[in-house]
């Protein structure tokens, strides 16, 4: 593909620059009590279009209880305007993007070794006011390092990144304008605040299409065109989104209305489970290793697990005393 933007490649990659020795640091244990399971689910109404098909038993809890421990390394960003991280689906890569003018790309390689795991520095780049990453699957296209990134003018990037023994610069494949002035404008918020790649399992679109959030409407591309989206929907209130894994065409919404499903196949609207759904959601996310499950963040400080087949959550988890932000799903 060419490229339309080269950015300024903000130091030269060649030679990696090992991080100290990461600190590491025991974790609080969860305390005993912090989940709060619903011992039993109510029987559904067939005729509601509700969330779901039906019930299934709510799965055990006990085997989530993982020793937990943190790393931590600093990441060279004078403005201190870290915004997003995303780690790469199947190397030992993590970007760190920063809402700075410059030097706000950051991206670090890991390596694991019986004296321990370290961080190297792979390379700076400069693409102003960065809000949202997301690495593109492997085999998509001829660089195995591709990453999206999302900005705060609308604008969304996808960036070709050289491996360690390519001494070139990074470089834009691509640019997808959500602030095209043939279009109305979708609101105030200007950023891209959320974006992601489909999975190999949505047949109903190209391989690796791109779901963005831009004020409060989803937007997919086609990442082989840039001119226009394939779907543009305004969600009222809508503050992020998780694109199934498992589901073709199925994405679990969070915002002002606590969760919800869309199937982007179909313009009947969405699908919301009517118990236990009314404080709003931070933050959603599909379960890695079951296709029915759904975890979502909540402004009343708890965790809600759903089996989207069911009207209710099958599980609260308590633990927290102030509002979550974000959620990952280990596998």
């Amino acid at each position: 593909m060419e490229s339309l933007l080269a950015p300024r490649p903000a130091d030269d990659i060649l030679g990696y620059q090992p991080q100290a020795q990461l600190e590491r640091h025991n974790a609080l244990r969860r305390r005993d009590g912090e989940y709060n399971l619903t011992k039993r689910l109510p029987k559904i109404n067939r005729k509601d279009e509700a969330w779901i098909r039906e019930l299934v038993k709510p799965p055990s809890l006990e085997n989530l209880k993982p020793q937990l421990a943190t790393d931590q390394w600093q990441v060279p960003d004078p403005s201190r305007h870290l915004t997003c991280i995303s780690s790469h689906q199947s190397l030992p890569l993590i970007a760190v993007g920063s809402g700075g003018h410059e030097k706000n790309l950051f991206i670090y390689e890991m390596t694991v070794s019986p004296g321990g795991s370290q961080f190297y520095h792979r390379q700076t780049v400069s693409l102003p006011h960065i809000y949202s990453l997301s690495w593109a699957p492997l085999g998509r296209f001829n660089s195995n390092t591709v990453i999206a990134s999302g900005h705060r003018n609308g604008v969304v990037h996808l960036v070709s990144l050289p491996d360690s023994a390519n001494p070139f610069p990074a470089r834009v494949l691509k640019r997808f304008n959500h602030a095209d002035p043939l279009r109305a404008p979708v609101g105030p918020i200007s950023r891209i605040s959320h974006l992601e790649f489909t999975s190999a399992v949505w047949t109903c679109v190209p391989d690796s299409s791109l779901v963005t959030l831009y004020g409060e409407s989803l937007f997919l591309w086609d990442v082989t065109r840039n001119d226009r989206p394939m779907m543009s929907q305004r969600v009222a209130t809508i503050s992020g989104f998780h694109a199934s894994p498992f589901r073709d065409g199925i994405l679990a919404l969070n915002g002002a209305f606590g969760i919800a499903i869309l199937d982007v196949r179909s313009s009947r609207g969405l699908l919301r489970p009517k118990i236990a759904n009314h404080s709003e959601s931070t933050a959603v996310k599909w379960s890695p290793y079951n296709s029915n499950w759904v975890a979502s963040a909540h402004e009343d400080s708890k965790i809600r697990l759903w089996d989207i087949r069911a009207a209710q959550p099958f599980a609260e988890l308590c633990g927290h005393s102030d509002i979550i932000n974000a959620q990952i799903p280990t596998n």
